[in-house]
């Protein structure tokens, strides 16, 4: 699995947030990863509480969290802290300043919709961050079987595939690679049928997998590639069918900077996937990238 040196974890309430720690921990281990930090974010307009109806978390609630699911790391090297401020900010912050390598972040709530808070940080987070970002839903089975791993014929889903397949091979699971194709319209212009067309266009994303797989070390993992036919420019609907068809029990999906046709249309997929994927998903970024964006926010916030 890649090796993620320097690991955020976002805690918003303790006790909500069990079952995201203890797929973090797994994280952790399989990553061999050399420093842990705990991060609470008290938001200055709506003060997070824990469970208990406390107003805020404590440094010893964190503390605790440390030494329950992170015992074995040592104590310099798992960090706990806690800052105010707008929580997507004040992450983004703390990874610049921490040179983190992989941020956890939950979401909770079930069905989720575009306003709510939980959700608009996991997106507002992923859009901007200089690594790579772990959204964890709150109703999970914490398993991992099946990776799934949308892709298209770039670098971030060669990315995206090489992390899945060091995932899979560090937990014995299988790997779906789902190429969603569109259907374009004016086919029979040429005299093709909607069959024959679709045939066709299906043929070209079945090689474009197969080019993206010499690309990566598959490590004697199993792999099936899944091409489906997208014809009302839906594919976030496409791949959560996906999801649910595969019983997949982790989605990584290549993520960057909103630069050319490819990055447009994933940034909207991972975008859509942070608010309704049923199980966690891993958004795979080069690190550094986005560094100016971040710079740029970072300044303009401590200016206002």
């Amino acid at each position: 699995m890649e090796r993620y040196r320097n690991v955020l974890i976002c805690i918003d309430r303790p006790r909500r947030d069990e079952s995201m720690l203890q797929y973090a921990r797994n994280v952790v281990t399989l990553a061999d990863s050399d420093s842990v930090h705990l991060l609470h974010v008290r938001s200055a307009d709506n003060a997070l509480h824990d469970d208990s109806g406390d107003t805020s978390v404590t440094i010893e609630a964190l503390r605790s969290i440390a030494s329950s699911h992170f015992a074995d790391t040592e104590p310099n090297r798992c960090g706990c802290d806690i800052v105010r401020g707008e929580p997507a900010l004040e992450i983004l912050r703390y990874a610049y300043e921490k040179d983190i390598d992989l941020i956890v972040v939950g979401r909770h709530c079930g069905e989720i919709s575009e306003s709510d808070g939980d959700a608009v940080v996991a997106r507002r987070v992923t859009r901007k961050s200089t690594c790579s970002v772990l959204v964890v839903p709150e109703d999970f089975e914490n398993k991992a079987e099946t990776v799934l791993v949308p892709v298209r014929d770039s670098d971030c889903s060669a990315n995206a595939l090489d992390a899945a397949f060091g995932i899979a091979s560090a937990v014995r699971a299988d790997v779906v690679t789902l190429n969603v194709y569109q259907i374009h319209g004016g086919y029979s212009r040429v005299g093709s049928s909607l069959e024959e067309h679709q045939e066709i266009i299906e043929a070209a994303a079945q090689h474009e997998c197969e080019k993206l797989l010499n690309r990566v070390d598959t490590r004697s993992v199993s792999v099936r590639c899944v091409c489906a036919p997208d014809p009302r420019g839906k594919p976030a609907s496409i791949i959560l069918d996906a999801v649910a068809a595969e019983k997949a029990d982790l989605v990584v999906i290549g993520a960057r900077g909103r630069t050319g046709a490819a990055g447009v249309l994933l940034g909207k997929v991972t975008e859509q996937l942070i608010l309704k994927s049923p199980v966690p998903l891993l958004a795979v970024k080069k690190k550094g990238e986005c560094l100016g964006i971040l710079q740029a926010l970072l300044t303009f916030a401590g200016q206002s």
